[in-house]
């Protein structure tokens, strides 16, 4: 299960990088431009911030498949710590 999701994770980030440079390229071949504040831009400029976040997407899905690895993991880590009474 933690493989299957991990390889999930990773494809849709694949597929979100894959489009994003067909984007920037498609906007650079055919000169498009997008109004942005009554100025015309061009809209390869989208394209760029979804490159990075997808580039760092990467590397936080790369640390989870190590963290994952771990046989220290586990999903107890991440609940809510209760508070223990004193008397």
């Amino acid at each position: 299960m933690k493989k299957m999701s991990i390889i999930t994770l990773y494809t849709i980030n694949t597929i979100i990088l894959t489009l994003s440079f067909a984007f920037i390229l498609y906007s650079i071949a055919t000169h498009n431009t997008i109004i942005i504040f009554s100025r015309q831009v061009p809209a390869f400029i989208m394209g760029l911030p979804i490159v990075y976040l997808g580039i760092i997407s990467f590397v936080r899905v790369h640390r989870l498949s190590k963290s994952i690895r771990d046989k220290e993991f586990s999903i107890s880590n991440f609940r809510a710590r209760k508070i223990l009474k004193t008397k």
